[in-house]
Order: C-alpha cells, then sequence, then structure tokens
C-alpha cells in the first residue's frame, strides 16, 4: 500500500483532533454573533464620496428566522448605521416543511458609506446578529446596482459592457468556508498561501506542500493565466482568449472563480468571479429570444440561435455562478437569469432517466441538468425545480440500481452504465461509464443531498465510490516524470476492466479524488464504512500532487508563455470547481483533524 502522503502525515503531529463522531453535513447553527466585513472601494470611489453598498450575509442552517432578521444591525466604529436588511434566500428543503424556509441562508444588506480610504485599501464594518433590535431601520431597497459602475480597465474594457459593484464587501473564509452559499463544508484556506502570484520557481522547486497546500497553491496560482495576469511577458496568442472562445467556460469558470474566493476570502478571485458571471450572464440569450429553445444558451458556444444546440450546447449552461453573484452581491439581474439556464437544459440536454435505445447519454451532460434545476430551486424555490431535482436525482438512482433490470446483475456497483455508442467513446456495444464526468454526477447530487437530506442520495454518492475505485488503476502510462501513479480509466466496463485507459487520465486525479472522499464521507454517516474510498482518494490526491509541478514553468514567460500552464483551459473549472471539499473531507476522515484557519 502507497505510504501516505507527506502531507497528511504532518496533519497529525501539527493539529488537533476532533471527536471520533462524523462531522455533521451542516455547520452548527449559529444564533448570534459578530463579524467583520471589509469594504473595498474600486478605482472609481474617492475619499470623502458616499457609496451604496449591498452585500449577502451567509449564516448556517437554523441561525436567524426571518422574524430574527429584525436582530440584525450594521456597526461602523461601534454605532449602529442605518440599514436595509432583508431574507434574500431562506433554507429550503425539498422534502421536509419544518426546515423549508424556516431560517435565512443569506440575508441582504443595504447601506451607505462614505469612505476616507481609496483603492487598494478597505475599510471595515461588523455585521451583528440576534444581540440587539435594529434601530436604524430603512425600509426600502434601492436597486444595488445604483452602486454598480461600468469596468473599464483590467481584465475587461467599457466595450464588453461588464458592470462591477463601486465596492466590494469581503469576508472572512472562515465565515465563508461554512458550506452556506456552496453547500458543502470546507476547511478555510491556509493562511500561508498569499494572494499574489507566487515565484514560479519556487513552486516548481517544492515537490510536495505540507497540508492540502498544493491543492491550495494551485488553485490560486493558475488562477492569474485565466485572467491573463500571469507575467507581462506572455504573448496574445498565449494569452486565454476568454472573450472570444467557449472553450474556456467549459465547466463553469465564474464558479471556479467564486469557489476560490469561498476558500480564501480574497479580493482579487472575488472581483474576477463577479466580472466572469457578469460577462457569463450578458452572453446568454435572454428571455423572449426566438425560437426559444435557444434561451439560456451561452452565446459564444451558441452564436445562432436557431442552430443546433443539443448537449453540447445545453452544457455550458450554468446557473451555479448567478446564484453566487446574487447572493454575495444582493444583486436580483442575476437571479432573473437562472430560469433562463434551467430552460436550455430542460429544452436541449439528454434525459436524466437513461434507456439502451437514446441516441446519447452522458453523465456530464444529465449532471448538469440536475445541477441547473438543483440551484434554481435553492433560490427560488420554484416548485417546477423542486419537481425536476426530486425526479432527476431518482433517475441516477434508479440507473445506479441497475435500472430496472437492464444492467448486467454482476455489475461492478455504483457506475451510470451506457453504452460507448450513447457516450461517443469506448467501445460502441460495451455498457461503460466515464469515471471522471461520474465526479460531476456526484457533485450534482451533494447538492441535491443538501436540499433533501435523503438517505437514498447520499447511499448513491456512496456507491460512487466503488465505482471510482474499481476505475482507478496504477501504471507508469501517465504524461508525469514520475514512476507508477494511481489515476483513474477514462472508460470502465460494467465488470471492472479498463474500456479505455489514457494516461492523460491522471489530469482528472484531483475530481475523482473528491468523489472519493464524499463516498466515504457518506460511509461515514449512513454505513457501511469502507476504508479503501479513503485510500483511493489519498493516492489520487498524490497523483494530482505530482501533476501540479508537471505544469509549471518558470522560463516560460522569457518565451512568451504563461510560467503556471493550464491546458487545457477548461481543466481549471473541472479541477478546482467541485474539489473545494477535498482537504475538510480527507482532513477529517482519514485524520480525524480538525485544522482551523
Amino acid at each position: 500500500m502507497r505510504c501516505r502522503l507527506l502531507a497528511l502525515v504532518s496533519l497529525l503531529a501539527s493539529a488537533p483532533l476532533v471527536s471520533a463522531g462524523v462531522p455533521a453535513f451542516f455547520a452548527p447553527a449559529e444564533p448570534s454573533g459578530r463579524l467583520l466585513v471589509r469594504l473595498y472601494p474600486m478605482e472609481n470611489v474617492t475619499p470623502g464620496s458616499s457609496r451604496l453598498v449591498t452585500f449577502g450575509v451567509p449564516f448556517p442552517r437554523g441561525s436567524v428566522t426571518p422574524a430574527a432578521l429584525a436582530k440584525v444591525r450594521v456597526l461602523d466604529g461601534g454605532s449602529e448605521v442605518p440599514a436595509h436588511v432583508d431574507n434574500l434566500t431562506p433554507w429550503r428543503h425539498a422534502t421536509n416543511p419544518a426546515i423549508d424556509g424556516q431560517s435565512v441562508r443569506v440575508a441582504r444588506i443595504q447601506i451607505h458609506h462614505t469612505f476616507a480610504a481609496s483603492y487598494p485599501s478597505f475599510e471595515s464594518v461588523e455585521v451583528e446578529w440576534g444581540l440587539s433590535d435594529r434601530q436604524q431601520n430603512v425600509p426600502a431597497l434601492e436597486s444595488p446596482r445604483n452602486g454598480w459602475h461600468l469596468v473599464s480597465s483590467g481584465t475587461f474594457v467599457a466595450a464588453d459592457g461588464v458592470s462591477e459593484p463601486d465596492v466590494y464587501a469581503v469576508l472572512s473564509r472562515a465565515v465563508l468556508s461554512k458550506g452556506v452559499l456552496r453547500p458543502m463544508r470546507t476547511h478555510p484556506g491556509d493562511r500561508r498561501v498569499p494572494d499574489t502570484r507566487s515565484d514560479p520557481a519556487v513552486m516548481d522547486a517544492t515537490e510536495h506542500w505540507p497540508d492540502f497546500l498544493e491543492q491550495e497553491h494551485a488553485a490560486k496560482n493558475n488562477f492569474f493565466p485565466l485572467i491573463n495576469q500571469d507575467d507581462p511577458a506572455v504573448t496574445a496568442p498565449n494569452q486565454c482568449p476568454y472573450k472570444t472562445a467557449y472553450e474556456p467556460w467549459l465547466y463553469d469558470r465564474a464558479s471556479s472563480f467564486f469557489v476560490l474566493y469561498l476558500r480564501t476570502g480574497f479580493l482579487r478571485p472575488l472581483r474576477e468571479a463577479v466580472r466572469a458571471a457578469e460577462f457569463y450572464r450578458t452572453q446568454l440569450w435572454p428571455a423572449g429570444t426566438n425560437p426559444p429553445n435557444a434561451v439560456g444558451a451561452f452565446k459564444l458556444k451558441v452564436p445562432d440561435p436557431a442552430g443546433y444546440i443539443g448537449g453540447n450546447g445545453a452544457m455550458y449552461s450554468y446557473d451555479e455562478c448567478l446564484a453566487y453573484l446574487h447572493w454575495i452581491a444582493g444583486d436580483q439581474v442575476a437571479a432573473q437569469a437562472i430560469p433562463w439556464i434551467v430552460s436550455a437544459h430542460e429544452a436541449n440536454d439528454e434525459p436524466t432517466r437513461w434507456s439502451p435505445g437514446l441516441g446519447g447519454w452522458t453523465e456530464r451532460h444529465t449532471a448538469f441538468r440536475l445541477l441547473a434545476n438543483a440551484v434554481a430551486y435553492e433560490v427560488t424555490g420554484n416548485t417546477t425545480y423542486r419537481a425536476s431535482l426530486l425526479s432527476q436525482a431518482g433517475d441516477f438512482i434508479w440507473h445506479q440500481n441497475g435500472a430496472a433490470g437492464q444492467l448486467p446483475a454482476g455489475r461492478v456497483d455504483g457506475g451510470l452504465y451506457h453504452y460507448g455508442s450513447q457516450h461517443g467513446d469506448g467501445t460502441p456495444n460495451e455498457l461503460v461509464a466515464s469515471s471522471w464526468m461520474t465526479a460531476l454526477t456526484g457533485d450534482a447530487m451533494v447538492r441535491a443531498y443538501a436540499m433533501t437530506e435523503d438517505p437514498a442520495v447520499g447511499h448513491f454518492v456512496r456507491r460512487l465510490g466503488t465505482f471510482e475505485r474499481a476505475a482507478t488503476k496504477t501504471d507508469a502510462n501517465h504524461p508525469y516524470t514520475y514512476g507508477p501513479l494511481a489515476y483513474p480509466d477514462y472508460m470502465m466496463r460494467w465488470d471492472g476492466a479498463s474500456d479505455v485507459r489514457d494516461g492523460s487520465e491522471a489530469e482528472h486525479a484531483l475530481e475523482v479524488a473528491s468523489t472519493l472522499a464524499w463516498a466515504s464521507y457518506f460511509g461515514e454517516l449512513l454505513g457501511p464504512t469502507d476504508p479503501t474510498l479513503k485510500q483511493a482518494a489519498e493516492d489520487l490526491y498524490f497523483t494530482y500532487d505530482i501533476g501540479v509541478n508537471h505544469w509549471i514553468r518558470p522560463a516560460g514567460p522569457a518565451s512568451g508563455l504563461p510560467a503556471y500552464r493550464v491546458s487545457p483551459w477548461r481543466k481549471y473549472g473541472w479541477e478546482h470547481r467541485a474539489s473545494t471539499s477535498l482537504s475538510w473531507l480527507i482532513g477529517d476522515l482519514i485524520l480525524k483533524d480538525g485544522f482551523e484557519d
């Protein structure tokens, strides 16, 4: 058995142990408290000027009832300031009315603030809840976009039509890691990772970082080439074409930036996430488009609304980033586009219920369809989205259970097997499943669990681990300069045999490791436990750790190339969007560690 990664071993010596009990899926309720909010004025805000500031405050489930919003106050220097506070989004539950709508998930707060500081400095206010009634209540909400401006420098110019807030309200990583905005808990990012781009020579010379710093350094450093700020010497042909090409947006570029912010509390990822989400929103075919099935399709992928869309077009339609923009900036404009996304999937995407007669079916397309409905339900509470969430999650469970006898009884459990001809990869007449696309399904189903707490959904995720473990094999046929490493099959047959095994699949080690870690978590939570899932996740994290250095080239900028290579551009999304909980899962489940920020 592979030796434990040195990073993980170091946690045993350096961090206090927590209870042997399984950590709760939801963070504990906090009926009262205070949190610091840093207010960063942008370049257009001059000292002495007052600005409208609107932001969301996330609360763990059960912390604040809607009536208790009367006890939410904003303090500046210890004194209460006039504030509008409303229930932007309650905690929803698709099956339990005793929970559904009973507590606030995101409270929207709006104030006016006069700045003495100027960009890039910040000032701070405090948000208090559960202690004293608000005395300076502002009943009416102003349009949050009264406090926005047209972006004219940096990653976008005025001609791009992208707007952003005059003031960014930044919360701490400790607050953001509690699994409220993205309803999956994480460990707060490690303070040893700075918010600036790290020296690539130092990164390249360090094969292993302690704890989970390899992932955290990579998520932050690889963010810079995506916004074309890797190095000034990188030439235009080697920069990310995010304004003109659709490929960088696959796997949700904007949400990937948002989750970097949720781990770190850094301003720059937040600012670029907001800008990316706003640009993305402007590139969606809006309501009223003719033909109607084009509504919600991404214009860079579907430039002609009358052209073919199908699953390959719909898989560029995401509402997760729009939800984060809505919640973080209190912005209703972003929320108005969420129904467009659901429309794109329902009108064009593959059915979530598989059958042998379908012309096409993949875990990727169907996962994004479920995710679109789940997020839309979280934001709106719409009963149609709720019904789709429940039925589509049920389709996956039915499929995993054998599709009413249509899958072989002796199959490796957990996979959503379908024919290679339906997938477009693998042997056409063989029943196969994709390891890395299954990671997308697992992510969507964990989100479904957050809204249902259905043990059947939890067991579905647990059983995915059985499939992912079988698909993970060890050899030296990978692209890295290293000996044998564990990595998943590209396509695995129903009996566990590799149908397509390509060494480049080592590039999918991180998100498959996350799927295995979630499987282990639900095994711990619901039973039965399976320690081999933890080991498989650890082995894949080791592969990812080795791979990070493979893509760093300190001398690249001298030739016009990025030092931190992200190839293809979409890789950042497939690696990082769905893997933010990995250190929480592995730390708490493998080592029972509760290291804090």
